[in-house]
């Protein structure tokens, strides 16, 4: 495969002993992915989304668990192709209830993901992973990010930190102030469930005195009178 200056790829196949040539917009993947060496590398430092269905959710003793996503690129020349695409929601560690929230939630459902990079060789990506979640009368969507939903029921932790820079300036790269910013909202999502001592943070952090108990309990019981259903996130379902 080469690429010319006007931003065109020019692939090359063999089928049947007959030579095709294929010209094509170097943003437009040909192929669906199958691992994480198969995302060209300027779709991470640019942010383009890509779109899938989760067909499964596997554990993993390196990774925890991987979404199993059927890649849905926009021009597919091999549709036969039954790949699929290890996706390992980035920046944090799901635990055993964020592995059934993630198959009775997200199991089956379009997603759009986001590449956000990885350690080189792996075969899994790392990526942002979003769902629109749609009101049991059609009437509205919710977007919903795994990772930030996760981390807000207490059904994962961050596996990253936030850089300092991340918190003190704003970076002038449109990679580095994307990776930020989705780092800062999950932050803000563990900070909110450790507050209300939600999921595993329920034994590992010390009861909150009663009045902060009892307003954060009033609260909350408040915000799920008034909030729409389209407004709350997908409990776990048990």
């Amino acid at each position: 495969m080469r690429r010319d200056t006007k931003g065109v790829e020019i692939a090359t196949y063999t089928i049947s002993g007959v030579l095709f040539v294929v010209a094509y917009n170097k943003i437009r993947p040909l192929t669906r992915f199958a691992k994480a060496s198969d995302i060209p590398r300027h779709f991470i430092r640019e942010q383009i989304p890509q779109y899938g269905r989760v067909r499964k959710i596997e554990p993993s003793i390196q990774a925890g668990p991987l979404l199993i996503v059927r890649h849905q690129p926009p021009l597919n020349l091999f549709f036969w192709s039954s790949k699929t695409l290890p996706v390992k929601v980035a920046g944090i560690d799901v635990n055993a209830n964020g592995y059934s929230w993630l198959q009775s939630v997200v199991v089956d459902r379009p997603i759009t993901f986001l590449p956000v990079g990885g350690e080189s060789g792996q075969d899994h990506a790392e990526c942002r992973v979003i769902f629109y979640d749609r009101s049991k009368d059609g009437k509205s969507v919710r977007r919903v990010d795994v990772g930030e939903a996760l981390l807000s029921l207490g059904f994962a932790r961050m596996s990253a930190s936030v850089p300092v820079k991340a918190v003190k300036t704003v970076s002038k790269d449109p990679f580095e102030r994307a990776v930020q910013g989705y780092l800062r909202a999950l932050a803000r999502s563990e900070s909110e469930a450790k507050d209300r001592r939600v999921g595993l943070w329920q034994q590992s952090l010390p009861p909150k005195l009663w009045p902060a108990k009892l307003w954060q309990s009033t609260w909350d019981g408040l915000l799920l009178k008034v909030s729409p259903a389209s407004r709350r996130l997908p409990e776990l379902v048990r």
